[in-house]
């Protein structure tokens, strides 16, 4: 049975040691064990590539990249490879729908989650992003830093948010569709768009 306090990190490029560096910074209830990376093998702290990595059962794992769809791969390759994956939650998070139970996820800073929201697994979701009540969220969602998230939004898998966007109540940002920073959404984006701007207007379309 794996501690899930002690954490092997996988992933070294930049935010991989952010998330080692800030866990130790902000005093988080942590132990990183060190790192598993396919291109940083040279590190002191890479214990060694993912690809075929036989995982330990004393520790849990958390993937540590920006995309979604990559955390949610890599998490599946482990898990089918018998590891088992741990969360990691910042002390400062405030919560009322507690974040533990979403697996592979990473709440970082003074994020803000309200009551009755359903949460997917793989995500991201930095400093002082807010998420307001009856929201749901998929799979692999990345919530940047400062973003707004409306009462009974729907962010469906793999979507990205990214930070000081503003999703209002009741929109629906479809399955891998970008926002853009800064970028107010009134209405609901379709799948794998693009959109940027106050109002939100598209500009990348998606396929349709």
């Amino acid at each position: 049975m794996s501690d899930m306090s002690r954490l092997i990190l996988v992933g070294y490029g930049g935010f991989g040691r952010e998330v080692a560096a800030w866990i130790g910074a902000a005093g988080m209830p942590y132990d990183v064990v060190g790192h598993i990376d396919d291109e940083k093998l040279d590190q002191p702290a890479v214990l060694g590539p993912i690809q075929g990595h036989r995982p330990r059962t004393d520790v849990a794992y958390v993937t540590c990249f920006g995309d979604g769809s990559d955390r949610h791969a890599v998490r599946c390759e482990l898990e089918a490879a018998g590891a088992r994956m741990g969360t990691v939650v910042a002390p400062s998070v405030i919560y009322v729908t507690s974040p533990t139970a979403s697996k592979n996820s990473l709440f970082l800073g003074v994020c803000s989650i309200s009551n009755d929201i359903v949460l997917g697994d793989d995500l991201l979701i930095q400093s002082f992003a807010c998420i307001g009540h009856d929201v749901s969220i998929g799979t692999g969602v990345t919530i940047g830093a400062h973003a707004f998230i409306g009462g009974n939004a729907r962010l469906e898998p793999f979507c990205t948010i990214h930070p000081h966007a503003v999703v209002l109540p009741h929109v629906t940002i479809g399955k891998g569709a970008v926002v853009g920073a800064g970028t107010v959404v009134i209405k609901d984006v379709p799948p794998g768009t693009t959109v940027f701007g106050v109002p939100a207007k598209i500009i990348v379309p998606g396929n349709t």
